[in-house]
C-alpha cells in the first residue's frame, strides 16, 4: 500500500483520474480508524449476547 505513496501519479479509486497523494492516504486512515473503532465496540459488546471475550493478543 505504502510502496506507491513516492509516486507522482497517484491513481483515483476508479482509475480515470488523478489524486494528491495526502488525500488518498488521509483517507485511507479515516477509514483505517473507523474500522478499528467498530472492532473495538464489537470487542465491548461481544460479551453481552453471550460471546466469549475477545482474545487480546498480547
Amino acid at each position: 500500500m505504502l510502496a506507491r505513496a513516492d509516486e507522482a501519479r497517484q491513481p483515483d479509486y476508479g482509475g480515470r483520474g488523478e489524486v494528491p497523494v495526502e488525500r488518498r492516504y488521509r483517507e485511507r486512515e479515516l477509514g483505517f480508524a473507523f474500522l478499528a473503532g467498530r472492532a473495538a465496540e464489537a470487542r465491548e459488546l461481544a460479551p453481552l449476547p453471550g460471546f466469549p471475550p475477545a482474545p487480546t493478543g498480547r
